[in-house]
């Protein structure tokens, strides 16, 4: 067959290709307000989910070490979560022995709080009084000015009459104190109570995950897809995620027990009693950023109020520890975090603060480690490979 110059001219015909398609800004803006919104709406089984799997993932090589051992995997699964249940109850018996020795010297501390308040010159006004003498009047010339009163009455009247007030009042301090030991004595037990639930579950979910084992692992592989690039591609990407879960459990031991030293050295320059539990105490609290440490502010503070009998003792270890925590706990950990996994410290305070607003309690305590696994899996999808560079560490220099 004959063929023309035009013919032989003509082009090839190719595949073409649809371009692909770009979201908007405001359609990604909105794909991420959803994703917020359901994080927090489904938080009640979100939780307990993400620290089962978290804990799988911790856990698995002690789990697998074990099997090799005892020939059985149920029996490795029900001694790696009884060792880790050892250990938090060790935990917990140990800071509640704290709190205990501390909730008994309670009426000592408030009988020494009101000797040093006794002590004080009644005929002195403090600052609280003379406030609430000028805020009355400020009241009382506010109503004047927009009812058309006579004058007010003179300073040395309404401070008489304040006092007359407050002499014939109800003692309102310990009605008040009666009614919040009530109500904190429910909100705490209900607060026990969910934690113990969610407890719960995280363990169960450990324990059917890891009786899964690998048969488990390869059926969620499969839900990725059929080709094999893709599945070696998640494969990594999981490994990756369950190995920088062990690194944020190595990065909380090291602050944990730079913590505790400095907490334990600091209560034994003082002077208090049991200056190693009090150690242990701080590097168990630790383990929830910034509210765990406020609850060590106060029992130190007290703590050093009985041993000495001066608020100036109290505020200065209350300084100490609030100051000591915010380094450690907020910088060198932030720091340390960044360097195990290479990511930017800001992009793993940031992250903290998020799942902390999401989660309360619990995202305080999961958020480092979900900040790392989402940096993991935005670098192994094409997606979201923007996010992984901008959490990425920086180049020194």
């Amino acid at each position: 067959m004959h063929t023309t110059d035009e013919d032989d001219d003509d082009p090839l015909p190719r595949r073409t290709h649809k371009p692909r398609v770009r979201s908007s800004a405001a359609t990604n803006l909105l794909a991420a307000i959803a994703v917020v919104a359901v994080l927090w709406w489904g938080q009640r089984f979100l939780i307990p989910l993400t620290a089962g799997l978290m804990l799988v993932m911790l856990v698995t090589p002690l789990s697998v070490a074990l099997e090799r051992v005892v020939r059985s995997r149920t029996l490795a699964t029900l001694i790696t979560l009884a060792v880790v249940m050892g250990t938090l109850a060790a935990g917990a018996a140990i800071f509640g022995g704290q709190l205990v020795r501390v909730a008994e010297r309670t009426p000592e501390m408030i009988s020494m709080a009101a000797a040093k308040l006794a002590e004080r010159d009644p005929g002195a006004e403090s600052v609280v009084s003379r406030a609430r003498i000028a805020l009355q009047e400020l009241d009382r010339a506010t109503e004047r000015v927009m009812s058309g009163k006579p004058p007010r009455p003179t300073r040395r009247v309404v401070a008489a009459a304040a006092a007359a007030a407050a002499a014939s009042a109800p003692n309102t301090i310990t009605a008040g104190a009666t009614v919040a030991l009530r109500e904190g004595a429910v909100t705490g037990s209900s607060a026990l109570l969910e934690f113990t639930a969610n407890l719960s579950i995280v363990f169960l979910i450990a324990f059917f995950v890891l009786i899964g084992g690998k048969p488990l692992t390869e059926r969620f592989l499969g839900l990725w897809g059929e080709h094999p690039e893709v599945q070696a591609r998640a494969e990594k990407a999981l490994l990756e995620c369950a190995h920088q879960v062990r690194i944020y459990l190595g990065v909380l031991v090291v602050t944990n027990a730079i913590i505790g030293a400095a907490v334990w050295l600091a209560f034994w320059a003082a002077g208090l009693p049991d200056a190693g539990g009090w150690g242990v105490t701080a590097g168990l609290l630790h383990v929830i950023p910034y509210l765990g440490m406020a609850v060590l502010t106060g029992l130190g503070a007290a703590e050093t109020f009985l041993a000495h009998g001066s608020l100036g003792s109290a505020a200065a270890m209350a300084a100490f520890i609030i100051v000591m925590s915010t380094l450690v706990g907020t910088v060198v950990t932030a720091w340390l975090q960044g360097r195990a996994a290479k990511m930017n410290p800001a992009a793993v305070f940031i992250g903290l603060v998020f799942w902390g607003c999401i989660w309360g309690l619990w995202g305080l305590f999961l958020g480092p480690a979900l900040v790392v696994v989402m940096k993991v899996i935005a670098a192994h999808t094409r997606s979201g490979q923007r996010l992984a560079h901008l959490m990425q560490e920086a180049p020194p220099g």
